[in-house]
């Protein structure tokens, strides 16, 4: 059986089951089903040397670790976290995207983030002769879905308010940066791999990329949100986002959004006392006046041009003498009419 036939077999799969994508939510608890398995068989050293992925397999064309090891891993607050995840916080946002595009996004940052970590992990080692990311620690879990999970959350309810402390209120546009921050606390408490800091920073970065540029959503913002990070430390994080926005637009990965307004689906707006169909009028009328003035001002040099071609094309006694003619002719023309030329003419001819 060829590569192209299973292809074709899984789209006609897709689309008799494109129902079950579209309206339930049947196919994000698959997706748990499959991380409680890979959980338990991570507990298991052969289900490991098969399922898990270090980058330095990826030089032996492993690939269907990329996949499995989505999957595995026995840290309880990650399997934890990833069922909340696709359980009640895909349910909620679900009201503001559909099935597909979650499942495209989820599936965009996941790949990229692992391939991302695993570059990364083979730079430490050229560089910095480092094997704790390249031989050591695993890429495994669901980590950036949940990541992505808690950035779609950031823009759907990014007011919300979800927990109240002494120090402040915690709302739904911080969870990216506060999973950061106790990602990283954790990490340096030993409770979890510090890759899963960086599957959590990468995560972020790659799905607000894909939102922000090639998913865009209604926002004046050029450089993404500012509101990821604490107030007071936005003006350092604006510089930054600047610097990386411009440098990969250089780069052509991403593009400066072009804005259109369509003026016609604004005709019933108002603004103050002004209408804009009223707006739309003026400018036509001032359009055909301009139009107008245009077609005048060519007739004018177009008959200048034409006066000095016959001026300097000719002879000088030529000229004089058409001069002359074109005098007579005029007064010949412009004659006083003998009713209006003597005022008495009437009573003369009564007397």
């Amino acid at each position: 059986m060829s590569v192209k036939s299973v292809l074709g077999d899984l789209q006609i799969v897709v689309e008799r089951h494109s129902d079950v994508l579209k309206n339930y939510s049947a196919i994000f608890r698959v997706l748990i089903g499959l991380r409680v398995f890979g959980f338990l068989l991570s507990f298991f050293s052969f289900a490991r040397n098969i399922l898990w992925l270090h980058p330095y397999q990826l030089a032996s064309i492993e690939v269907w670790r990329i996949f499995s090891a989505a999957f595995c891993g026995h840290n309880l607050l990650d399997l934890s976290w990833t069922i909340w995840s696709l359980h009640f916080a895909t349910n909620l946002i679900r009201l503001n995207n559909s099935n597909e595009a979650l499942l495209k996004v989820y599936a965009i940052t996941q790949a990229l983030t692992t391939l991302i970590l695993a570059i990364f992990a083979y730079i430490t080692y050229v560089l910095f002769d480092s094997i704790k990311f390249f031989y050591v620690e695993p890429i495994v879990g669901l980590v950036p879905i949940c990541a992505t999970v808690l950035v779609l959350m950031k823009q759907f309810l990014p007011d919300t308010i979800v927990l109240t402390t002494p120090i402040g209120r915690l709302k739904y546009t911080h969870l990216p940066f506060t999973a950061m921050l106790v990602a990283l606390i954790l990490a340096l408490l030993k409770l979890t791999y510090f890759i899963t800091f960086l599957q959590i920073a990468i995560g972020i970065q790659v799905s607000w990329t894909y939102l922000r540029f090639y998913k865009p959503h209604d926002t004046d913002d050029i450089y993404g949100d500012q509101i990821f990070f604490p107030s007071r430390t936005q003006l350092v994080f604006t510089l930054i986002g600047r610097i990386c926005f411009r440098s990969l637009a250089k780069l052509g990965v991403c593009k400066r959004p072009i804005r259109h307004v369509d003026l016609n689906s604004l005709q019933s707006v108002t603004v103050g006392q002004i209408n804009l169909p009223q707006i739309e009028t003026s400018a036509k009328d001032s359009e055909r006046r301009r139009q107008k003035a245009l077609r005048e001002l060519n007739d004018r040099l177009n008959k200048t041009r034409q006066t000095e071609n016959l001026n300097f094309g000719g002879n000088w006694d030529e000229d004089e003498e058409d001069e002359d003619d074109t005098q007579a002719e005029a007064q010949s023309e412009i004659q006083i009419p003998a009713e209006i030329h003597s005022p008495n003419h009437n009573n003369d001819s009564q007397a």
